[in-house]
């Protein structure tokens, strides 16, 4: 009986230093969304509507344009990026995303309350295992998140803005990708 109470008291312990840590997190790491009312009436957002969106390729798509996300990496530019909202039970995610259908990257932002975080992502076709030992370091240096209004749902119209500037490497083979633009979109 005396040792399943100090399992117990063991596994609380752990319990609640995770939650902690989680907390810490939240607040330490996650930054604060700034909340514009007045973002969606800015004019650019009306021109959206008379645009096309490029392609990867750099061509007009047929979709009308919903952002005009760049991103520069020491001297050089992409700008075929598209992007997805998705409203999840506990998260609301932007993802910022650029490729040829069978591998490319971006950025995500997740956002929970009035917090958010960004972090790189890539993706392929044909995974390698254990690729996950791989991921390149990286650091976030500053950033900025603003939307039209605090919380969201789906189907929900959405205006924003977000910019970025983050290290990735270290040592010699370190560079910055610097990321900004405005975008428009319904949540899904």
């Amino acid at each position: 009986m005396g040792r399943m109470k100090k399992a117990a008291r063991y596994v609380l312990i752990i319990i609640s230093g995770c939650f902690l840590l989680a907390i810490g997190n939240y607040f330490l790491v996650w930054k604060r969304v700034e909340i514009d009312s007045a973002l969606s009436a800015k004019p650019l957002f009306k021109d959206f509507t008379h645009q096309k969106q490029e392609s990867f390729d750099g061509r007009e798509s047929e979709s009308i344009k919903t952002n005009n996300f760049r991103i520069k990496t020491d001297g050089s530019s992409a700008e075929a990026y598209r992007y997805e909202i998705q409203d999840f039970p506990v998260f609301l995610q932007i993802r910022f995303s650029t490729g040829d259908g069978y591998s490319g990257g971006g950025y995500v932002v997740k956002i929970i309350k009035n917090r958010y975080r960004i972090s790189p992502y890539h993706y392929t076709d044909s995974p390698r295992p254990f690729d996950f030992l791989h991921e390149d370091y990286y650091k976030i240096l500053s950033s900025k998140v603003i939307l039209d209004k605090a919380s969201y749902r789906k189907g929900d119209p959405i205006f924003g803005y977000t910019e970025f500037e983050v290290q990735k490497r270290y040592g010699p083979d370190k560079y910055f990708e610097r990321g900004k633009g405005y975008f428009s979109g319904i949540v899904r």
